[in-house]
């Protein structure tokens, strides 16, 4: 899954990703490797036309 940073107070690592196969839950937050925190602000999926394979986004909030 991707997790992309859609709010943040840092600016520039607004738009940033990172794969993990961490199960996604609304609200839920954790702390990455590099001791940021974020929040799971949304979760989304779209279908691949080529290969039908689900492509799932995760929206993320930097709260610390």
């Amino acid at each position: 899954m991707r997790f992309v940073i859609s709010e943040s107070f840092d600016k520039s690592e607004v738009n940033r990703y990172f794969e993990s196969d961490m199960f996604p839950k609304v609200g839920q937050s954790f702390k990455t490797r590099s001791g940021k925190w974020y929040r799971i602000k949304d979760v989304g999926w779209t279908m691949d036309a080529f290969d039908h394979h689900p492509n799932i986004q995760v929206l993320l909030t930097r709260i610390q």
